[in-house]
């Protein structure tokens, strides 16, 4: 900061004045604000220069905040792109619908939605029974295993 104040003074013979005049002060007071912090600052840093211990500490830390600052930009630009994705589905599908509608008409497409949901309600009983037949024969092999076994209560 030194040899910067001793070429300002070379300033006014390289820029007008209107130039060089708030230079000047903007370089001398962000001078004496840097001598300010660092008579203020100096036996802090001399103190964890000298414990190693402190110095690791703050170190450890500052990466572990800075880890943090780049998962949470990561977390933000992964929510960003996944949001886009779903809104540009949801838009789709509203799209897909409404050219359903307009090619099919209305009663059309009620009678196809009411005809897909036949078929989906067809499926869904059949695959409960399938689930309820698993179950129950899962059952039923835990019984016969605990009958030869001899547990339970009977």
């Amino acid at each position: 900061m030194d040899m910067i104040q001793n070429y300002l003074s070379l300033l006014h013979h390289l820029l007008p004045a209107t130039v060089t005049n708030p230079l000047i002060q903007v370089v001398t007071t962000t001078f004496g604000i840097y001598r300010a912090a660092y008579s203020y600052l100096s036996p802090l840093l001399t103190q964890v220069v000298s414990q190693p211990d402190i110095a690791s500490l703050l170190a450890l830390l500052a990466i572990l905040w800075l880890s943090l600052q780049i998962l949470g930009m990561l977390y933000r630009s992964v929510m960003f792109w996944v949001r886009l994705a779903w809104t540009i589905v949801k838009y789709a599908a509203v799209v897909g619908v409404s050219l359903w509608v307009y090619n099919r008409g209305v009663d059309g497409a009620v009678e196809d939605a009411k005809r897909l949901a036949e078929v989906w309600m067809g499926e869904y009983q059949k695959f409960a029974g399938e689930a309820k037949a698993w179950k129950g024969a899962e059952e039923a092999q835990i019984r016969m295993q605990a009958k030869q076994r001899g547990y339970g209560w009977r």
